[in-house]
């Protein structure tokens, strides 16, 4: 008997032992996981199916991530009747690799907020017209953006686009809304407008960026800038900053252009307006033809006021009507 209570108080002995043993270790009871995600309402999105059934049955218009989402082969397709789409990324990012990540129908509008998307090809493709707002960083392997109709950049919107082997934004038309930045860098260009204008509202800016043989910025239509708008292009290849058809300026803007070693800083095709910028352009901007002229000056102090030289001739004007009375009164 003493030998069994022996053997059995070892065990006990030894048991007490290694619950000891484990609390110092630092081990816990497994708890049970709660499940916080609201696919239907947007809350706190964990996985590519969850995204997927918001952006189809969603209840609201605001997907906020939980988690880094990866997309495979799924394209997130917003329509037009599905109301504008805000994604709030919290700092997470959105991965894949089929033709697109988002795909905009025509009329479609989508804000991205604290999000990175990262595109095994185009980033967003747009069917027609689109709207995009918010700000994010957007990486991709072909276009960053492209959009068959015009894109729209809304207010106060922020946007980093690289592309590796295409352009930043490939749109027919290009408009920022005041006080928009789009800083946007491609082997085919930054940005590359066709048949529409590329519209820099007040306060807006935008940067064009290359390292290839492509201009950083190339416009079909006219380039429109306003009061207080910003353009930066960089070619640091062998052709133009930025290649537009013509450039029309209402107010106070600043451009600076660098060209590549065989370019100009801008090219346009034609130019029959005078107009005056803020910065620099180099090499020097030249344009095929028209009667107008473009000219670069430090600050906005050194541009002419129309008023003011209307003033002064119809003053010369009256002054020398008043002479002519005179002599004739003598």
């Amino acid at each position: 008997m003493d030998v069994k209570r022996g053997k059995r108080l070892l065990f006990i002995l030894l048991a007490v032992a290694c619950l000891v043993f484990s609390s110092a270790c630092g081990e816990e009871p497994p708890q049970e996981h709660v499940d916080l995600s609201d696919p239907v309402g947007g809350d706190g999105i964990y996985t590519t199916a969850e995204l997927l059934n918001f952006i189809e049955r969603g209840e609201s218009n605001t997907a906020t991530l939980g988690a880094a989402i990866d997309l495979g082969s799924e394209i997130l397709r917003i329509t037009k009747e599905r109301g504008p789409i805000t994604i709030v990324g919290n700092g997470f990012s959105i991965t894949g690799n089929a033709d697109c990540l988002i795909r905009l129908e025509d009329g479609a509008s989508l804000r991205l907020e604290e999000i990175s998307l990262n595109a095994g090809r185009n980033g967003l493709g747009c069917l027609g017209d689109a709207t995009l707002g918010g700000n994010a960083e957007i990486s991709s392997v072909a276009h960053c953006i492209v959009c068959v109709g015009d894109l729209s950049v809304l207010e106060n919107s922020a946007f980093q686009l690289a592309s590796n082997v295409g352009s930043g934004i490939k749109a027919k038309g290009l408009e920022l809304l005041p006080g928009s930045a789009v800083i946007a860098e491609g082997a085919l260009g930054g940005i590359s407008i066709a048949q529409d204008d590329l519209i820099l509202c007040e306060g807006a800016s935008l940067s064009a960026i290359t390292e290839e043989n492509y201009n950083a910025l190339k416009c079909e239509g006219t380039l429109v800038l306003r009061e207080g708008a910003l353009l930066r292009v960089t070619n640091n290849g062998e052709y133009h900053g930025a290649e537009i058809h013509d450039l029309s300026v209402e107010g106070v803007a600043s451009v600076e252009a660098t060209g590549g070693s065989k370019g100009v800083g801008m090219f346009l095709f034609e130019q029959e307006e005078d107009v005056y910028l803020v910065g620099s352009c180099t090499p020097e901007l030249r344009f095929e033809v028209g009667n107008g002229s473009v000219t670069f000056v430090e600050s906005a102090d050194d541009i002419p006021n129309p008023e003011l030289e209307e003033g002064a001739e119809a003053e010369e004007t009256e002054g020398q009507e008043g002479g002519e009375a005179e002599t004739e009164g003598s």
